[in-house]
């Protein structure tokens, strides 16, 4: 008997010493049991645990928290983790845990929270992690991850927090950032990405701090950190960002002057810089500065960024002298609106390459000379606005390539000549003078048809010397001599009809072979006159020499020459 009791006494203690054994409603976990049907939350924050996490933590299938950080945890992450449906929260950060994030996380889309910081987990982020759409906060950092942020994140919409840093991660940032609407903190530093900061970040107006420092990034501050209107921390430091600090950065609510705040120390930006970083910007490489274009400038004391100017208004504002030349860098300008000053002199050349132009409002100033050639750049050109100025000379023929103008204003100028009849293409509606006004010039007769009744007041007097007509109306068809002849850029040819008739006007070299075909249709009765740009059917200049010039109708023709200069 005595004998028998030693012996349970021995079980028992061995029992006591190896654990209890678990029944099969539950799973055993670091010498503890867990029910499979009602563990809904498992805390072992700092509980000095070791080894693996085992495979069989994925039978507890109601689990809603799993949190087993500030241990000693080594080895992989087990897959098995992904049959943990209904987890909001998998927290296990400060182990030691190694090798890959497992995909399956991604099959957690009730999960909130994932934090796996400070462990050594290698390989790289997966994508199914975009997957999970309910994601508040994503710590990845203090890690060994390699490979691309991948796109699929962005696809998070929910996520506030999003810490990458003190990786490997490389490749640039991608552009899907920019649709993570609730971010509020964004940690991508320490890592080696390269490429441009992605302008879709400025979309994430929620966001309060931005850590990109310590990596290879390259390319220009977006202009789009504008938007970023709750932003209080700028850490931009040791990258090779260049170009010019955008002038309007000073206009952010984030204290740009503090470095506490703010640092962008250790990039090649290139000077003048902003007032408000002027004492922040410390060291910067700017040995490149000479060969980057030229981002943004400061027109009449107010600062303008090239790439995002679409309209540009000084309107009645009471400035007067040339046009600056430097509006010509505005390469985006759609709206231009200078009208109501004392502007004097011609308009600048630059303005003619500016090809988004679709409003041009110069009205009400002083400018003058002749409308260039180069007009025919600007193809998107709907309203052309140059009245009561000092503009002379003729149209340039040029102008009829303009066949988007619905709005053409040249009334109250000195412009003179004939207007080429191809002006009635252009897309102006000529039956109402509310689209159009061209009185009060010095145009000769004959007018376009199009402008019939509606051409208004013309001081014709000197007229009579640009045209080459006989003083009486012929009786029978006539070609009258080009003028001037030699020319260059552009000659006027002359004719008349005794009745009206199919037209052909054709430009021939000595050879009789066609060069243009300047005109062929029907034509009214009377007087008419066109003009030659010296170009091919192509639009291509063509060589100096003799040329022929032909008018034929159905009746008559008739052949002349004349010499182009170069």
């Amino acid at each position: 008997m005595f004998g028998s009791r030693w012996i349970f006494l021995a079980i028992f203690f061995f029992s006591f010493l190896i654990g209890q054994d678990c029944s099969e409603y539950e799973i055993e976990l670091w010498d503890e049991c867990f029910s499979v049907d009602s563990t809904l939350e498992i805390d072992l924050t700092g509980e000095n645990i070791s080894g693996q996490i085992p495979s069989s933590i994925g039978s507890l299938t109601n689990l809603v928290s799993l949190n087993l950080s500030a241990n000693n945890l080594s080895g992989p992450i087990p897959p098995e983790i992904g049959d943990l449906v209904d987890l909001n929260y998998l927290y296990l950060q400060n182990n030691n845990l190694s090798g890959p994030i497992p995909p399956e996380i991604g099959n957690l889309t009730d999960l909130i929270g994932l934090k796996l910081y400070s462990n050594h987990l290698t390989g790289g982020i997966p994508v199914e992690l975009g997957s999970l759409d309910s994601l508040q906060d994503l710590s990845l950092y203090l890690n060994n991850l390699t490979g691309e942020i991948p796109s699929e994140l962005g696809s998070l919409t929910k996520l506030e927090r999003l810490y990458l840093f003190r990786n490997e991660l490389s490749g640039s940032i991608p552009s899907e950032i920019g649709s993570m609407s609730s971010l509020t903190h964004l940690f991508l530093h320490g890592n080696q990405l390269s490429g441009s900061i992605p302008s879709e970040i400025g979309n994430l107006t929620n966001l309060h701090s931005l850590y990109l420092y310590e990596n290879a990034l390259t390319g220009v501050i977006p202009s789009s950190f504008m938007n970023l209107s709750n932003l209080s921390y700028l850490w931009i430091y040791d990258n090779q960002l260049t170009g010019e600090i955008p002038c309007n950065i000073c206009e952010m609510s984030v204290e740009m002057d503090n470095i506490s705040y703010v640092k962008i120390t250790d990039n090649q930006f290139c000077p003048p810089y902003p007032d408000c970083v002027i004492n922040n910007i410390g060291t910067q490489d700017t040995t490149g500065c000479a060969s980057i274009p030229k981002r943004q400038f400061y027109l009449y004391d107010k600062c303008y960024i090239i790439e995002d100017t679409d309209s540009l208004n000084f309107a009645n504002s009471g400035l007067s002298g040339p046009i600056p030349n430097e509006i010509g860098e505005l390469v985006n300008l759609k709206y231009l609106f200078l009208y109501g000053n004392d502007f004097s002199g011609a308009i600048p050349s630059e303005i003619w390459n500016l090809d988004s132009l679709s409003h041009l409002y110069l009205y009400d100033n002083d400018l003058s000379g002749p409308i260039p050639s180069e007009i025919q750049n600007l193809t998107n050109l709907t309203h052309l606005f140059l009245q009561n100025n000092q503009f002379n000379g003729e149209l340039p023929l040029e102008l009829n390539a303009l066949i988007d103008l619905e709005y053409l204003y040249l009334n109250d100028n000195h412009f003179s000549g004939y207007m080429d009849s191809d002006i009635c293409d252009l897309g102006i509606d000529w039956s109402n003078s509310l689209y159009f006004d061209l009185s009060n010039n010095y145009f000769c007769d004959p007018y376009p048809l199009c402008m019939d009744g509606q051409i208004g007041y013309q001081d014709t007097t000197n007229c009579a010397s640009a045209l080459s007509i006989i003083e009486e109306i012929p009786e029978k068809f006539a070609l009258y001599d080009a003028y001037p002849n030699p020319f260059n850029p552009t000659v006027t040819i002359e004719y008349y009809l005794p009745e009206g008739s199919l037209l052909d006007v054709s430009i021939f070299d000595l050879s009789g072979r066609i060069v243009r075909n300047l005109f062929h249709g029907n034509r009214e009765q009377g007087f008419g006159s066109m003009r030659w740009d010296g170009k091919d059917e192509m639009g291509r200049p063509i060589g100096a020499g003799a040329y022929l010039y032909s008018v034929r109708t159905e009746n008559w023709s008739h052949t002349k020459k004349f010499v182009l200069l170069k």
